[in-house]
This record gives structure tokens, C-alpha cells and sequence, in this order.
């Protein structure tokens, strides 16, 4: 499997910000508070869809992605070139954060681990797809859609303290992501140069078989959403001393 994934210049930015303080309008925390971190942090979520600058934050609702490439080898029931561009990536905003572990003052020796509910993730954008899925061929180039339905996930990583003007930032090493779904489904339009019959029983197919098709493409999309995740984590910690953002 081989997975590329290209985000938008602005989501990469690394370390540029100048020094700032934590946003007088925003919640804040004691470090380590594992009741009041997912409150603050889900309403930050849901009360900025279009980004928070004091925060780096980007525009969430949607968030912009400019590519995603996924090419997934012959030894697999999903045997396909997969391309995606043009992506709008909804759902961020609504998450509802239902439990952290750690964020201690003691950086080094404190847990990072977030968890999360979506009701809903999606992502939509063009596409061009060439290969073979479970037992049938796929060819198409057009607009595509993925959904999400009761998206659960869960985040750890390991913190890596960077000193820039006599503070201390970190960043994440080792950064981990699981998830589950209740369902998720796939339309491509286009298939099979615009044959809309073959087009629409290969959507059929591929949405009666969506469990054994995420099962193969999990690594892959699990890859995706780490460096998505992860890009915009490290943004904030970039931004803002690590002591700074908790109530002292």
C-alpha cells in the first residue's frame, strides 16, 4: 500500500508563528484536568468552524485538502489506484471530545490521549480510480463522496519539547489513530466512462460490501486522518507556550 496525502500550505505551516498568548475569549483549563479539557475543547470546536487565528486554527467547515492518493497492491482484495483531489473534509466541528488522559504541566512525563464521537465525517472532492475491487474491475474519473456515520476515534502521541525564545512548545512524536464506524458509504460518479448502468450496480456493490472494503482500506485512511490530525495539533502547539494554555 502507498499513500500520499497533500494538504493545503497553510495546514502544514511549521514553527513560523510569532510568540502569542493564549486567547482571552477562549475557556481555558488547569493542566490535567480531564473534566474540563473536553468541554473546553469540543466547544472551541463547535464555536470556530471557520478556524480561530489566536489559536491557528484553520477554516474546519470544511476543511481543505488538496490531494490524497492511495495505491493499494495486487496481494489485496482491494486492488486499486485510487486518487483524490479538490477535497472538502466536513464533520471536524461537531465532534464532541468524550474523554483526554493526561496533559499534565510535567510534559515529559504526562499521557496525550484524546478521544472523540462524530455523528458524521465526510469527504468530497474529484476522483480517478483504476483497479479492482473484490471481484470486479473499477475505472472512472469524476466527483466522489465517503461518509462516516457515529465516527468514534481516538488519538495518543508522545510530546517533543521545542525551546523557541526561552519557552517551551511541543510538538508530536509518535502520533497514533484509531477508529470505528457504524457505517460508511461511497458514491463515485462516472464510473465506466459515464455508463450510468454499470455505474450504478458498482456503487450498489460497493456499499453492500462497505464492511470488507473499509476493513482493506483502514491502514490507509487511518494514515490519512494521522497526518490530517496531526498537521492541525501541531499548528496549535505551535502557537502557543504549552504552560500558557492552562489556568494557573
Amino acid at each position: 500500500m502507498i499513500l500520499s496525502v497533500v494538504v493545503y500550505g497553510a495546514l502544514c505551516t511549521f514553527f513560523t508563528y510569532a510568540a502569542a498568548k493564549y486567547p482571552s475569549e477562549l475557556p481555558q483549563c488547569h493542566a490535567g484536568d480531564t473534566k474540563c479539557l473536553p468541554e473546553v475543547i469540543t466547544g472551541i470546536l463547535s464555536g470556530y468552524p471557520n478556524g480561530h487565528p489566536g489559536l491557528a486554527i484553520p477554516p474546519l467547515e470544511p476543511l481543505r485538502i488538496n490531494s490524497i492518493d492511495i495505491v493499494q497492491g495486487a496481494e489485496s482484495p482491494i486492488n486499486i489506484d485510487l486518487h483524490l483531489k479538490n477535497l472538502d473534509l466536513n464533520g471536524i466541528s461537531k465532534a464532541v471530545i468524550t474523554k483526554v488522559v493526561g496533559f499534565e504541566e510535567d510534559i515529559l512525563n504526562s499521557k496525550f490521549e484524546i478521544y472523540a464521537k462524530l455523528p458524521q465525517l465526510s469527504l468530497h472532492g474529484d476522483y480517478k480510480i483504476n483497479g479492482r475491487v473484490l471481484v470486479l474491475p473499477i475505472q472512472g474519473v469524476g466527483k466522489s463522496s465517503l461518509n462516516f456515520e457515529n465516527f468514534d476515534i481516538g488519538i495518543k502521541y508522545k510530546p517533543k519539547i521545542i525551546i523557541k525564545n526561552g519557552k517551551e512548545y511541543i510538538q508530536t512524536e509518535k502520533f497514533k489513530l484509531e477508529f470505528d464506524t457504524s457505517k460508511f458509504s461511497l458514491h463515485f460518479s462516472d464510473l465506466f466512462n459515464g455508463d450510468k448502468a454499470l455505474g450504478d450496480n458498482m456503487n450498489i456493490f460497493l456499499n453492500e460490501n462497505w464492511r470488507d472494503i473499509l476493513n482493506e482500506l483502514k491502514p490507509s485512511i487511518t494514515s490519512t486522518l494521522e497526518q490530517i490530525l496531526e498537521a492541525i495539533i501541531n499548528r496549535i502547539f505551535a502557537k502557543v507556550p504549552y504552560k500558557e494554555m492552562y489556568l494557573h
